[in-house]
């Protein structure tokens, strides 16, 4: 009886440490996750407080304080939404569509989901998805994530840091302890546009007080704030590098590519070879080259507006343009809707491309099948 209670009392005591040791990673995760957001809201904050409160005593004119108060509040009111608005809104997940949640997966693990001979057969996407999927995976079949138990849009990835598949998923950014993807991707952009210009405004007007500070020989009457020559080394410093960045995302909305898209197409992992076996045509002279766009590609204004909006407002103002279509409180995907993360245009001239060269490579595999059993035939014909 003894050992029994002993033993039971070393269960308890283990289950006691690991739910300890649970709630203390609980809650290491819950402050990483809480410290970004309280660093960038401080900085931003006492930004401003050196602009209202300590930038007035080297500024002399009323008007030009007045001025400069103004457009430093905007700004930092507009890095502040668009902070938050990243974090709140998300990325956006498949498995916010019942739809498209597997409720057979270990059957899709085993079986082909797609052999018609099958009497059960496995259920396939929904049509909504299926009409405008342009990728596959390297068994020719519908993509879908054995973690999340859901099926893959084109452009969702499954992330390890988030735990789930995300839509149109760029990257995972830890200053805002969040992915970047589809329905946050557009005030990810505007957060990175308005905090470099922020960082240019407050280095420009520091710069320019220091400039005068020493110029004037006012050092010999008055004694220079460390907050002032603070903002003047930080702004620069960050003005360089989220300038970098904003550059740079910019650059991809414009090319219609997410940073693993790009990554992607510029390293050729991850079995992007198998995404573009069909991405090449045929000069004047019969040889084959590569196409140099990839399908989501609309145009430069077009792949813009497909993430910033349809009009000037939506690009500069923290305005949401993706919406979620719902019945209720439930999402559902409309097959004529290319806002919603699941569907997505493609540009037709080059989608014409890509089916003339399936059915070419079609017909060239029938047609090497036909040569195989013909000589099969043969060869069985020669024995008898």
């Amino acid at each position: 009886m003894a050992a029994i209670l002993y033993k039971y009392s070393m269960i308890n005591s283990n289950n006691n440490g690991n739910s300890i040791l649970k709630s203390l990673e609980t809650s290491c995760c819950f402050l990483a996750t809480l410290f970004p957001k309280v660093f960038c809201t401080l900085v931003l904050t006492w930004s401003l407080y050196v602009l209202l409160f300590i930038f007035p005593n080297y500024i002399k004119s009323s008007l030009n304080l007045t001025i400069l108060n103004i457009i430093g509040i905007i700004l930092y009111v507009l890095c502040i939404i668009t902070y938050y608005k990243i974090i709140l809104i998300g990325p956006g997940s498949p498995l916010d569509y019942p739809e498209l949640r597997i409720n057979n997966l270990n059957r899709m693990i085993d079986e082909n989901p797609y052999n018609s001979n099958n009497d059960d057969p496995i259920d396939l996407p929904p049509e909504s998805m299926i009409i405008h999927t342009m990728k596959v995976n390297g068994n020719q079949g519908y993509r879908y994530c054995t973690k999340c138990s859901v099926w893959k849009p084109d452009r969702s990835h499954h992330c390890s840091s988030s735990g789930k598949c995300i839509l149109k998923m760029d990257h995972y950014c830890p200053w805002f302890s969040t992915c970047i993807g589809f329905y946050n991707y557009k005030f990810f952009i505007q957060f990175l546009s308005y905090v470099a210009i922020y960082c240019w405004f407050l280095f420009i007007i520091s710069a320019r007080i220091l400039y005068k500070f020493i110029t004037q020989g006012l050092f010999e009457d008055e004694i220079l704030s460390l907050n002032l020559v603070a903002v003047l080394i930080l702004s620069f410093a960050f003005a360089i590098a989220v300038s970098v960045f904003a550059i740079f995302s910019i650059y991809l909305c414009c090319k219609n590519l997410t940073t693993i898209e790009f990554q992607e197409k510029r390293c050729n992992y991850r079995g992007h070879a198998n995404d573009e076996r069909f991405n090449y045509e045929f000069d004047n002279n019969g040889k084959r080259k590569k196409l140099n766009t990839n399908i989501f590609d609309l145009g430069v204004m077009e792949n813009w507006k497909s993430v910033m909006g349809p009009n000037w407002i939506t690009w500069l103002l923290p305005i949401t343009v993706a919406t979620i279509t719902t019945t209720t409180t439930t999402p559902i995907i409309s097959e004529e809707d290319f806002n919603n993360g699941i569907n997505f245009k493609v540009n037709e001239e080059i989608y014409t491309k890509y089916l003339h060269n399936a059915e070419l490579q079609q017909q060239l595999n029938q047609q090497l099948s036909n040569y195989k059993d013909r000589l099969r035939r043969e060869r069985q014909a020669n024995m008898v």
